[in-house]
């Protein structure tokens, strides 16, 4: 079995390899009496419940991603007006009677808001733990900035605006409708890293992992000589990658 070591790019590797395991064992069945290794690891009896817990795990996994996506998109809807709103309070305040170094420190937390690159956008399918924590990081950022730079406009008696989208208790309650979700985000993306290090562990990581496992498949039927041979080539034509990092 020839394997790979790469980084994976989308879950259809992952996948694949599940649903290879599967069809492994198949043949390992219809092989009967003809199947009986001394290793305990690649008996069929403990293969059976390594198969299940694959299932469970891809199903746990498939489970996440939407519940992810989702509070991306939500916490994305929200937060796209704000630097709109930043520039109309920002224009307000410097409307009225206050310092120049007033003015000056508002904008300057304004570009603290504003001046954040725009996080790229995380697809769930191929989401690995830096790119949510970088994106997260990215977020909470600017939106704890908004709440700094609320208190800057609070701090001035003369920051009354008429308009309501423009008020101090508007703003607040803005910012607090992002800070819900993003921990909504924060929250989900945990929920589906774990997901994701759980089937990892299963085909990769844990002492008997699949990629292992077949391995010491491959070589048993090795040496079961002509009666294993065509059950060793049925299972050679499975491919499995090794996306171990």
């Amino acid at each position: 079995m020839k394997t790979t070591k790469k980084k994976s790019v989308s879950e259809t590797g992952h996948n694949k390899n599940v649903a290879n395991f599967s069809t492994v064992y198949q043949i390992l069945e219809e092989m009967d009496t003809l199947y009986n290794p001394s290793n305990p690891n690649i008996t069929l009896v403990n293969l059976v419940p390594l198969k299940t817990q694959l299932q469970l795990v891809i199903k746990e996994l498939n489970n996440k991603k939407p519940i992810y996506k989702n509070a991306v998109a939500g916490r994305e809807e929200k937060i796209k007006g704000l630097n709109r709103l930043t520039t109309r309070t920002l224009n307000f305040a410097k409307s009225i009677s206050i310092s120049e170094t007033d003015k000056e420190n508002l904008q300057s937390q304004a570009k603290k808001i504003r001046g954040d690159s725009k996080p790229k956008k995380i697809n769930p399918d191929t989401a690995e733990k830096e790119s949510i924590s970088t994106a997260q990081l990215s977020y909470d950022s600017r939106i704890a900035n908004l709440e700094t730079y609320i208190e800057q406009l609070a701090s001035h008696e003369l920051y009354n605006p008429n308009e309501e989208i423009l008020q101090i208790e508007s703003l607040k309650n803005y910012h607090e409708e992002l800070s819900t979700l993003s921990s909504k985000v924060n929250k989900a993306g945990n929920a589906l890293l774990t997901a994701r290090e759980n089937r990892n562990a299963l085909l990769y990581n844990d002492e008997t992992n699949v990629i292992q496992l077949m391995k010491d498949i491959k070589s048993y039927l090795k040496a079961l000589g002509d009666s294993g041979k065509p059950y060793y080539k049925a299972i050679v034509k499975l491919r499995f990658t090794d996306f171990k990092k």
